[in-house]
């Protein structure tokens, strides 16, 4: 069990890294399109620089962070609405936690699945991207791996709550 915990370990800070890099390029992104539009407009159209497919590159980022955040913090992704769980007991609420991360598992497999026929579409058919023209095959894999390691976090803190019955509880945190 310590080696699938550590497995888990491992995925959940890579996806934080893969989110955390996503998240600058997006916002280096941002920045130069606004500093590059601003030097335009104050050359009067003499300078003409501008970032080609700023919009595309940061949905595009943006579509990762959010995949990686969701297979990092998989395990804390759980609203408790405390009405209807505070009586209930720890055992019940582990339980019902267990069958949620099997729930996040096959959206996954799901994900990935779909993800992966998308890949193949790309190729055999050419599509690309409307502003960069790039091939959308790649963000389609990245996509994928992204989220079987959503379906792999969630297989093994689905396996670690129904073994254990430890899981994250917000109300006891206060987060």
């Amino acid at each position: 069990m310590a080696y699938l915990v550590k497995i888990s370990t491992l995925i959940s800070r890579l996806c934080q890294f893969i989110g955390g890099i996503s998240l600058i390029i997006i916002v280096l992104t941002t920045m130069l399109d606004v500093v590059a539009r601003y030097v335009f407009k104050l050359t009067g159209g003499d300078f003409g620089f501008t970032v080609k497919g700023s919009v595309e590159i940061v949905s595009f980022f943006m579509l990762f962070a959010l995949l990686a955040a969701f297979a990092a913090f998989v395990e804390r992704s759980q609203i408790i609405v405390d009405v209807f769980t505070q009586k209930m007991p720890k055992a019940i609420k582990g339980y019902m936690m267990g069958v949620f991360m099997m729930g996040f598992f096959v959206i996954g497999v799901f994900f990935t699945w779909g993800l992966i026929e998308s890949a193949f579409d790309a190729i055999e058919f050419g599509k690309v991207t409307q502003d960069l023209r790039i091939s959308m095959m790649p963000i389609y894999l990245i996509s994928a791996f992204l989220s079987v390691l959503l379906a792999i976090r969630s297989l093994i803190e689905s396996i670690n709550i129904f073994k254990t019955g430890e899981f994250f509880d917000a109300e006891e945190t206060g987060a």
